[in-house]
């Protein structure tokens, strides 16, 4: 102990200017953070222009991670592992006192300020933190893991602050080619169960690259194996069975009554005469428009995602493989939707002159909407149990602007009668009748205690719109004594169905960007 101990007061002592740094600049990150929750989004505070909040606030966030990047590479780089000219060698350290000490100069100087800052953005929202503690905890671990970890592997295999630079060049090319390779499997952008897989052989590679470095200093093999990694996630997005998962996690529905009712409605004359004006590009757009029927009352029925597959009377044959769509909710009062997928502009032309026969799978999420209570906004500053402490906004955004902490709500279901809101109307709006619903809802698909991030404060906005035509838009903000019905709907199943259509003109149905919404019927 008296040896990791000394190595640390080393430290300290050698990298002490780049600890104030960083210190400093996660200061100023939690006074910019708490002065973010009491401004206005468009209110400047302080110097104007390109030295604005706004500005300055947006420039010291990625600063607290680079800060925390600079210190880790720093402190490690400290006593070389690469190379066979290591002085630390002849002190003699041992490997393990010597890992334990920069282990220990992490936890002070990277993992402390963060829960110090933590806490007390906790406390200045309004919050106690002692209630939050296994949150705070969970924060810590996702830093660690997904940031602290790399970045320690990184620097055990590089010599200098330079190599560190071109190490990340690299990475980032990498992730750029796999996000380019990602786009053309298809349906690899719709599920993905191997995520689990891929963070276990990210976060055991970090950890025995660093582990090798340390106990053995054998610089070539700690790059292999990172170049295995890299050969390994790539191996592992182009050979998952992405459809097979689908299938899997939206089983088809045997005999049973689907969740909802679908049906192409026919497009109209207006929407079929107007695509002269439609913008050149690689893909088209088609949308089309869907009757909705048969969803139980009390449930919600979610699209999402969908596959579609196109075959020409000549054979030629087209298919999208899955795709979000858009997360978009159905209830049992609604009457009407529209979905849409981008076709290869080429296949589009050969297409569109004939009839083609098209089968569209849709994946659909079941909800209950269970835990509903009645809820009239309040004026001023209020707690709300589902989003935290919250503040109506009536003169620009006419919202509910929240604070919470640690994470935003699962599900939160906001219903609001149209014609019972006193917000004022503003240019272009027509008041409600009565029972005219409009909706919200606010969705996090995580269920840890905590979000990954700096902040535990997270920022949710509450929002309704209704699903009118722009035209015919109504008053449908939320202002202080708006009465809500706010509920938590609780996933009860998912499933998987498909629609026929027979002699479907694509060109009728190729959307134009000088008639927006106008296939949107209620």
């Amino acid at each position: 102990m008296k040896q990791v101990l000394h190595i640390f007061h080393k430290d300290v002592q050698r990298h002490r200017l780049e600890i104030l740094a960083s210190m400093a600049i996660m200061a100023a990150f939690a006074w910019y953070e708490v002065r973010s929750w009491v401004l206005d989004g468009d209110l400047v505070y302080g110097l104007r222009g390109w030295f604005g909040f706004q500005f300055l606030s947006g420039l010291v966030a990625p600063l607290v991670p680079i800060s925390w990047a600079f210190v880790i590479v720093r402190v490690i780089q400290g006593e070389s592992l690469v190379g066979d000219r290591q002085f630390w060698i002849t002190r003699p350290y041992e490997w393990k006192k010597l890992l334990a000490a920069k282990v220990l100069f992490v936890l002070v100087f990277v993992n402390l300020p963060l829960l110090i800052a933590d806490v007390v953005l906790l406390a200045k929202a309004g919050f106690k933190p002692t209630s939050y503690v296994s949150g705070l905890l969970w924060m810590q671990l996702q830093i660690t893991l997904f940031f602290i970890l790399p970045t320690a592997a990184l620097a055990a295999v590089t010599a200098s602050v330079l190599q560190v630079g071109l190490a990340l060049l690299v990475i980032v090319l990498y992730m750029v080619g796999m996000a380019a390779l990602a786009s053309q499997i298809p349906s690899s952008n719709f599920s993905g169960p191997a995520d689990s897989l891929t963070a276990v052989l990210f976060l055991g590679t970090c950890i025995a690259v660093i582990l090798w470095q340390y106990s053995r200093r054998q610089t070539a093999v700690s790059r292999w194996l990172i170049g295995g990694l890299a050969v390994a996630l790539l191996l592992i997005l182009v050979a998952t069975p992405y459809r097979a998962i689908v299938a899997r996690e939206y089983p088809r529905l045997g005999t049973g009554r689907p969740p909802v009712q679908l049906a192409v409605l026919p497009v109209k004359p207006s929407v079929a005469e107007a695509t002269s004006d439609q913008k050149e590009g690689s893909e088209v757009q088609i949308q089309l428009p869907l009757a909705v029927s048969g969803i139980a009352d009390g449930s919600i029925v979610e699209l999402s995602g969908m596959m579609v597959a196109i075959e020409t009377p000549g054979g030629l044959q087209w298919n999208s493989g899955w795709v979000n769509s858009g997360s978009s909710l159905l209830f049992p009062d609604q009457k009407s939707t529209q979905i849409s997928f981008t076709i290869n502009k080429d296949f589009f032309k050969r297409a569109q002159a004939s009839p083609v026969n098209a089968r569209i799978w849709l994946a659909l999420t079941l909800f209950r909407d269970v835990d509903q209570r009645n809820f009239v906004t309040p004026h001023g500053e209020f707690a709300m149990p589902e989003a935290g402490l919250c503040s109506a906004e009536s003169v620009s955004y006419r919202r509910i602007h929240c604070r919470a902490p640690l994470r935003g709500p699962t599900f939160l279901l906001i219903t609001s009668d149209m014609s019972a809101s006193n917000c004022p109307l503003q240019e272009g709006e027509s008041p409600a009748s009565p029972g005219e619903i409009a909706r919200g809802w606010q969705r996090n698909s995580e269920s840890a205690p905590a979000e990954f991030g700096i902040s535990p404060v997270k920022i949710v906005d509450l929002f309704v719109s209704d699903l009118s035509p722009f035209a015919n838009r109504h008053n449908a903000g939320i202002c202080p004594g708006t009465p809500l019905t706010l509920s938590r709907p609780q996933l009860v199943q998912r499933s998987q169905t498909a629609l026929e259509l027979r002699d479907l003109r694509l060109a009728d149905y190729r959307f134009s960007y000088g008639r927006f919404g106008s296939i949107v019927v209620r």
